[in-house]
């Protein structure tokens, strides 16, 4: 008997310009300004003097000092930063907030200095003698204790792209009108279930490819909402963050980030989570999900994407192919909706008592949608009367249980092996009950396929299709 999929790949992105894009971007969810020019300062005689790296910026972002001055750097922000300089003469490696970083200026000369993780956060150190010499590139030299230990730093951007355009340049992130959808699905990315958990207010925002040095590139999308479950919930048992084409086009799969285990006996959810978000159905389209605890007890979600430029000869033949267009189901009295496409046929929509009743048929099983106040909201309870109803007929006979699984989230299901008496025959049948709860305490939604058995494992798996589309009540 194969088994039903359940109701329901973590690896570390170590690109850093997936690295410095993700800060980038939870920078401006978290309200941080896109950089911009944070004013300049002259200093009239050596000493120490402190820059401010705050809200994505160096304050102030140019600074001429005389030969002999001491600058500190500080990291006042929230989020990891560097100093390294444009011609790889220093690099204060990974600076965590509060951390700072000394340097001492002995001989004149011009700096220009970056963000190795945020390549617009820009600064210029320009050293001048009082008597005016001749200005040099000499290497400044880090006071021994403030340096950090780190390896030689790569050969930094230039200041200028290809086409001439400043790479300091401010580029907003343009929100979109329609922002993509995302779902907390049951399950893994290889083998999802159920949608469980909606994210509420729901925003998103994109930015285009630009000319030099990437224009090649393809555009990048970031996606904010909030999941109403606690992190710490979402290690209880398999979950995957996805994300959709639209709410109109809730068939096309663009990417997905499994949630996994927790990662260590010292976690909090205060820490967070950092998922990769590999592309799925060859939508074009990766990056990486931010789970974090929300202030009110939810699980903020931020998925960062880029879809990756289109290859010399891609053309309309070798494009993936679109899936065909859908259908959605919304449930008048439970609010729970169905997405499923044109290979089912609605045989029976009803609702009555207060039970909303909706069947699916395929060409060889039906697929039956029970959605109802009763139960006190336990999905065991559920399925074992429906199984006991759907085999109180006569004709049913050799009863045998052969599978029974489920969650918390996903409600509990089983599988039956009988033998169905037809006036002609007798054929071996398997039926499957499956019970969701829909408000705690209160209702559950049950779903019945009963197929030959010889039948069972290839409906099996368009019954998953089909409640992959599925999406429980916000």
């Amino acid at each position: 008997m194969p088994h039903p999929r359940p109701w329901s790949r973590r690896s570390r992105w170590s690109s850093r310009f997936w690295l410095g894009l993700s800060l980038l971007l939870v920078g401006a969810l978290l309200g941080a300004p896109p950089p911009s020019v944070s004013g300049s300062a002259t200093v009239a005689e050596p000493g120490v003097v402190e820059i401010d790296i705050v809200d994505f910026a160096f304050e102030p972002d140019t600074l001429t000092v005389p030969a002999g001055t001491t600058i500190v750097w500080t990291n006042k922000g929230d989020t990891t930063h560097t100093v390294t300089d444009a011609d790889a003469r220093f690099d204060s490696g990974p600076l965590e907030p509060n951390a700072s970083f000394t340097l001492t200026f002995a001989d004149p000369g011009t700096f220009d200095y970056f963000c190795d993780f945020h390549e617009e956060m820009r600064g210029t150190i320009v050293v001048s003698e009082a008597d005016g010499e001749a200005e040099t590139s000499e290497t400044p030299k880090p006071d021994a204790a403030e340096t950090p230990e780190s390896d030689a730093a790569e050969s930094p951007p230039s200041s200028t792209d290809d086409n001439g355009a400043s790479s300091a340049d401010v580029r907003d992130l343009a929100p979109v009108d329609t922002p993509r959808l995302s779902h907390i699905h049951a399950g893994t990315c290889d083998e999802l279930g159920i949608v469980v958990y909606s994210l509420t207010d729901p925003r998103g925002y994109r930015v285009e490819p630009t000319g030099g040095r990437r224009a090649s590139q393809g555009p990048v999308e970031m996606l904010v909402g909030t999941a109403d479950v606690p992190l710490e919930e979402l290690f209880n048992e398999p979950f995957s963050v996805h994300v959709h084409q639209d709410r109109d086009n809730k068939q096309i799969y663009l990417a997905c980030a499994d949630v996994g285990v927790q990662p260590s006996a010292d976690w909090t959810p205060a820490d967070g989570l950092a998922l990769e978000a590999v592309e799925q159905a060859d939508s074009g389209w990766s990056g990486f999900a931010s789970l974090r605890q929300a202030a009110d007890g939810g699980t903020l979600v931020n998925l960062f994407l880029a879809q990756a430029p289109a290859k010399e000869g891609d053309d309309e033949a070798t494009a993936a192919p679109t899936p065909p267009p859908g259908t959605t189901y919304t449930s008048p009295s439970f609010g729970h909706t169905l997405f499923y496409g044109p290979t089912w046929d609605v045989t029976e929509e009803v609702t009555r008592g207060g039970s909303d009743r909706f069947v699916l048929y395929n060409g060889t099983s039906f697929v039956t949608f029970t959605a109802v106040a009763g139960y006190d909201g336990d999905p065991v309870r559920c399925a074992e009367d429906f199984v006991a109803t759907l085999t109180a007929d006569p004709s049913v006979s050799n009863l045998e249980l052969a599978e029974e699984g489920g969650s918390d989230a996903t409600g509990a299901f089983v599988v039956f092996d009988h033998d169905y008496a037809f006036p002609d025959r007798t054929e071996a049948y398997s039926l499957f009950v499956g019970c969701i709860p829909l408000v705690a305490g209160e209702s559950v939604l049950a779903v019945v396929q009963n197929v030959p058995a010889s039948d069972f494992a290839a409906e099996s798996d368009a019954r998953d299709r089909l409640l992959r589309g599925l999406t429980l009540p916000e």
